[in-house]
């Protein structure tokens, strides 16, 4: 279908205008709703969302270029968390539970505009979802009598308000695919029911609002993945690729619900894995899935095995959603700039991503068998077990020996001259002491009541060095994220 259907001014600024003074009429009408009393807070806000959300759904309609959607996705972001900080804007922020949605909506919606353009269908698709299904769960979730409730991460859901997106997810995929494109009423099942799925998964893996980020972002990735690796005019059955991408989906599957029973991973970090694995298999391909596999198969089996035999005992080594994306979430978004942009580089720096996060793993575990106190990198005086910031010998050694069994393995899977292996070895291990480095110096620490030095905020602690808002998950992403940097780096070098 030709894009935009309709365009209502010549000057394209002019509908810019237009639907931003529309969105701030809406916004400062719900003001009035709500001094008024017509509306308990949580239905202005949901009334709210669903009218601004069908005008940014209906916006690839009316814009031929990126340029206006982006520009009113980036003046809504600033205003919400102007609005937010400032305790403004009532009739949108005023609810019970804390929530960030407001702002992560033009933030989604600035990255489908800015990453996605092209996928002019798909962005309508993924927005309708965002507009309509997510509040529709909520609301089917609070008027339901004797719901069954659940926790798969941090927020409750309910089993009916759940079922109640996922069915309308269906409905409206089904039905604006199938105005948009001209598909067989069985690839139009297929294609339904697996994004619908995963739009599911990012629906109930949310906290505080995060829905509003991730639903959009997931639904089209899933549909870009389907789209491209099972083509309506391929014949399923006698195509050995897709054949293959279904087997690795499968075994995906498989594996991380045998992480899951085996107390590897909870349950929001079962379904996190999930949606990261499909989307690396759909857009990449068994290259990129094998050492992330690699990765964490060896450093579960790694953590059972020592568990037994350290000195230093830790609360568990399940890996939750958050642990799943701070330790892989780089090595995913260079797997999707790749599909995008086809660049050889790219994979290499790939892999040396996955090596600094098994690097720095290892280091965690092998650290844990040493009978001294570890020492920190700074100061180099001895610090309590478990501090972030402090390294050993064996410790040191673990993670050379971690980041050396990553390149070998990617050495035995694709045939790479041996000084790019050197490359990721080499730069997964230096990334893994600047995971160190960062942890002795900005990760935040706290002393408690009882004067022990801890990293994770308890009431009336106090930050006694580092920043509140680093915590080992936030070294752990800037870790897997310099790997890259010093790859490059290397390889302009070579």
């Amino acid at each position: 279908m030709q894009f935009p259907l309709w365009i209502p001014f010549e000057n394209e600024w002019w509908t810019f205008c237009v639907l931003l003074i529309s969105i701030l009429i809406f916004v400062l009408g719900s003001e009035l709703i709500l001094q008024f009393g017509w509306l308990s807070p949580n239905s202005i806000r949901r009334l709210v969302h669903m009218t601004i959300g069908l005008l940014i759904t209906l916006s690839p309609l009316i814009f031929s270029t990126y340029h206006q959607p982006s520009t009113l996705a980036f003046i809504f972001i600033i205003l919400n968390i102007f609005a937010f900080n400032n305790k403004i804007f009532k009739g949108i922020h005023s609810q019970s539970r804390i929530t960030y949605g407001t702002i992560y909506f033009p933030i989604a919606y600035f990255i489908l505009t800015i990453g996605f353009w092209q996928y002019t269908e798909l962005i309508i698709i993924s927005l309708s979802l965002l507009a309509f299904s997510d509040p529709l769960a909520a609301i089917i979730g609070e008027n339901t009598t004797h719901g069954v409730e659940f926790t798969a991460w941090k927020d409750k859901k309910t089993v009916q308000g759940t079922v109640g997106f996922f069915i309308s997810a269906i409905l409206l995929i089904w039905v604006i695919t199938d105005l948009l494109f001209s598909y067989s009423n069985s690839y139009l099942l297929f294609i339904t029911l697996f994004t619908a799925t995963g739009a599911t998964l990012a629906e109930i893996c949310s906290h505080r609002g995060s829905d509003n980020l991730s639903i959009p972002i997931v639904t089209i990735l899933f549909m870009i993945g389907f789209l491209e690796s099972f083509p309506p005019s391929t014949s399923y059955l006698f195509d050995t690729i897709i054949i293959e991408k279904l087997f690795i989906q499968i075994s995906i599957t498989i594996l991380f619900y045998i992480a899951y029973r085996l107390k590897a991973l909870t349950l929001d970090g079962l379904l996190g894995g999930l949606v990261m694995g499909f989307i690396i298999i759909l857009l990449g391909s068994y290259y990129y899935l094998m050492p992330l596999a690699i990765f964490f198969i060896l450093s579960s089996f790694l953590s059972k095995i020592l568990r037994s035999t350290s000195f230093y005992r830790t609360k568990g080594s399940k890996r939750d959603i958050i642990q799943v994306y701070a330790n892989g979430g780089i090595a995913l978004f260079i797997c999707i700039i790749d599909h995008f942009y086809n660049e050889p580089i790219l994979i290499f720096l790939f892999f040396s991503s996955v090596s600094a996060a098994m690097a720095d793993t290892w280091a965690t575990e092998f650290g844990k068998l040493s009978k001294h106190k570890p020492l920190s990198i700074i100061s180099l005086r001895p610090i309590d077990h478990g501090l972030s910031g402090g390294i050993t010998r064996i410790g040191t050694l673990g993670s050379l020996m971690g980041s050396c069994i990553m390149g070998f393995t990617i050495w035995c899977i694709i045939p790479i001259p041996s000084i790019i292996t050197y490359g990721i070895i080499l730069s997964g291990f230096l990334a893994a002491l600047f995971d160190s480095i960062l942890g002795a110096t900005i990760q935040g620490k706290y002393e408690d009541q009882n004067g022990m030095i801890i990293e994770n905020k308890e009431p009336n602690a106090i930050l006694i060095s580092g920043y509140s808002w680093v915590n080992n998950d936030t070294v752990n992403l800037l870790n897997t994220t310099m790997a890259p940097i010093l790859m490059y780096i290397y390889l302009l070098a070579i």
